[in-house]
């Protein structure tokens, strides 16, 4: 939410050493690595949605088991009188930091964020935009405008916590926001009008609402009215350097807006029409893109086109709650063609949304020649061959895995199939599925440099790339990837099994690779990792077990699919063999994949392999022994798997 100033000190303050008791008693198990795995960046929430871990904007939000054990927390939330949305603990570890961004996606136009500092150090730097710096007391309450450009830098030797509450305030938040002050004017702190708030053993402070409904399936023609003519105010600071480029902006906005209001007339916010708006959304995005690039707001330094690209998106959300069955009146489409400025939809195929043939063609993307997927249990060391293969300057990648994407498509997240296992076959993919993964990969695609696909200059673009993926639940989708890409490649990486079935054992015990919270039929921990077919048969079973079969079921399927496909497209490589050999062997992956082996390959090869973004603990020769006597117990589950391995390659 923006603001009239970069901070805002707010007239509250908090008991610093109980707040440090609660935050403090949670193990490091509890904590979540950041979305996007920035270093030193952890969480815990305490309210989400579904009250699950979960890093999620849009659902009903409830409290997690974690807030339950934190009494005085909960009054300190009741204190703002506000609705409460998605608030966890926040770390930064010691001389880490939070890059310098803003926040620009829909989810914090009406929203902000309160900050309630519980351990950090005068080091412990909040900048803004302007380079306006601030350190954040102990106890103390902020909020801040986080639409314009922000980072935190944590120069200090302690790990930093903050308690932090989004909120879409409330006439008591504001009222008492209005009584704070801005730390980069003049200084008028007025301790005497700060009110302090201990702990109360009365239950009655323990209330807050929280935020129930904050998606709809479609926006309504007036909330994108609204939304895009915020967009074009931000988007007038180029109406005197780019007058034309401003005038065709305008106009291709304009021209949505009346298209939707039609639209709405039309379809309403029926499920089944969503489709119809999604391809309004592409063809703006399509056209405003060429003249967007290049460019940044003045406000927050961001880049114009990715903001303007998330907000028009965020318009229609096929995961948000749906509209009761009887509700709405019957529609009855004759199968006119509806033309105009921005769309041609064909409207007797409502519902059925573009092929992917059809969103490539349409909107002008690359074509994904021959894309490589690495596949392999997980924790076998599959990231860090995809982070070595992705320094190639021949290969694209979404910078990370893919879970979010695939498991973002209702009809392919384990919830809708009755949380059977991530398996896809060849007859889970259709066309228009392909089209929405295709939009999916497009947002995030990256060079080895990490500049993205839609911020490379247009004449630089290519039109077709080489893509690189590896995500450890996609070793269970090798038929469905086929199906949507039959030239695709693939890399079999494999490990010795007691090896690998060790660090399995540690991602489980460090509950830092959580996938389904609460799975239905399941008592043990929270599951991790990936999903194979039959996992309910380990009930039960000890965490060496689950893990041996988990290790596996995962390399059973893996060598199933894979013989299924000529030879020529899939080659295997041992973990071993990449440690010992790295040279050669990333010499034989990159003559396979039909890529480059150029001086980069050459100097990382020579270095060696860093340790990857997901280590847990320091690789060391049997370290596997820590758990041998589970691991041992449980061979008879992975003992022909291995042979099979053996023989495989």
């Amino acid at each position: 939410m923006r603001l009239g100033s970069a901070f805002l000190k707010l007239p509250l303050r908090f008991d610093i050493e109980r707040l440090k008791g609660e935050a403090m008693q949670f193990g490091e198990a509890d904590w979540e690595y950041h979305p996007q795995r920035e270093t030193g960046n952890t969480a815990l929430p305490l309210i989400s949605v579904g009250g699950e871990n979960n890093n999620l904007f849009e659902g009903e939000m409830k409290p997690t088991s974690a807030l339950e054990r934190c009494p005085y927390i909960q009054q300190v939330m009741a204190a703002f009188g506000t609705v409460v949305g998605r608030t966890r603990l926040m770390r930064l570890k010691a001389g880490c930091d939070v890059p310098a961004h803003s926040d620009g996606n829909y989810a914090w136009r009406n929203r902000l964020r309160i900050h309630i500092p519980i351990i950090t150090h005068p080091e412990v730097i909040f900048s803004s935009v302007d380079n306006i710096d601030i350190h954040m007391a102990a106890g103390d309450a902020w909020t801040f405008d986080n639409w314009r450009e922000h980072a935190v830098y944590n120069n200090s030797d302690v790990d930093r916590i903050h308690l932090v509450i989004d909120t879409v305030g409330s006439s008591q938040f504001w009222a008492t926001a209005k009584s704070g002050w801005d730390p980069s004017g003049a200084d008028q702190e007025q301790n005497q009008a700060i009110k302090y708030y201990p702990f109360s053993y009365n239950s009655d402070d323990h209330s807050f609402a929280l935020e129930r409904f904050n998606s709809l399936p479609v926006r309504s023609p007036d909330e994108v009215t609204n939304m895009c003519n915020e967009l074009l105010a931000d988007l007038r600071q180029f109406e005197r350097s780019s007058p034309h480029m401003f005038v065709d902006l305008e106009e291709e906005i304009e021209l949505f807006k009346h298209d939707w209001a039609g639209y709405w007339a039309r379809y309403w916010d029926l499920t089944e029409y969503i489709p119809q708006y999604q391809l309004l959304v592409r063809r703006l995005k399509t056209k405003i893109r060429p003249l967007l690039k290049h460019a940044n707001f003045d406000s927050n330094r961001a880049d114009v086109y990715t903001v303007a690209a998330a907000w028009i998106t965020s318009m229609t959300n096929e995961a948000a709650p749906q509209r009761l069955e009887g509700s709405a009146p019957e529609l009855k489409l004759d199968s006119t063609v509806a033309h105009s400025s921005t769309s041609v939809v064909d409207t007797d195929k409502a519902g059925s949304g573009l092929t992917l043939d059809e969103y490539i063609a349409r909107f002008s993307l690359p074509a994904f020649e021959q894309p490589i997927f690495i596949v392999a249990a997980p924790r076998s060391g599959s990231t860090m061959l995809f982070e070595a293969l992705q320094r190639n300057k021949g290969l694209w990648t979404i910078g990370d895995e893919s879970q979010r994407e695939v498991e973002s498509i209702p009809s392919l997240h384990p919830a809708n199939r009755q949380f059977a296992s991530n398996e896809l076959g060849k007859d889970d993919y259709t066309p228009q599925i392909g089209a929405q993964l295709m939009e999916a990969f497009m947002a995030r695609l990256q060079n080895p440099g990490g500049t993205g696909y839609e911020q490379t200059p247009e004449e630089y673009q290519p039109k077709s790339i080489r893509f690189l993926e590896k995500t450890p639940k996609n070793s269970l989708r090798i038929a469905f990837f086929r199906a949507m890409f039959p030239d695709a490649k693939f890399i079999y990486l494999y490990r010795s099994a007691r090896s690998n079935i060790g660090s399995i054992i540690d991602a489980w015990n460090s509950q830092k690779f959580v996938t389904y919270r609460n799975l239905p039929d399941w008592n043990g921990p929270y599951w991790s990792l990936l999903l194979p077919e039959g996992w309910r048969g380990m009930r039960g079973q000890s965490t060496a077990q689950v893990a041996a079969w988990q290790w596996a079921a995962t390399n059973r399927k893996i060598m199933q699919d894979l013989s299924q496909l000529p030879k020529t497209d899939w080659t295997t490589i041992s973990y071993e063999t990449l440690i010992e050999s790295p040279s050669a062997s990333l010499q034989r992956l990159c003559q396979f994949a039909e890529i480059p082996f150029g001086p980069r390959m050459e100097i990382f090869a020579k270095q060696g392999f860093p340790q990857s973004r997901y280590t847990l603990t320091a690789p060391e020769n049997h370290k596997w022994l820590r758990h041998e006597k589970g691991i041992l117990e449980a061979e008879e589950i992975f003992l022909s798997i291995e042979n099979e391995i053996n023989e495989f390659h």
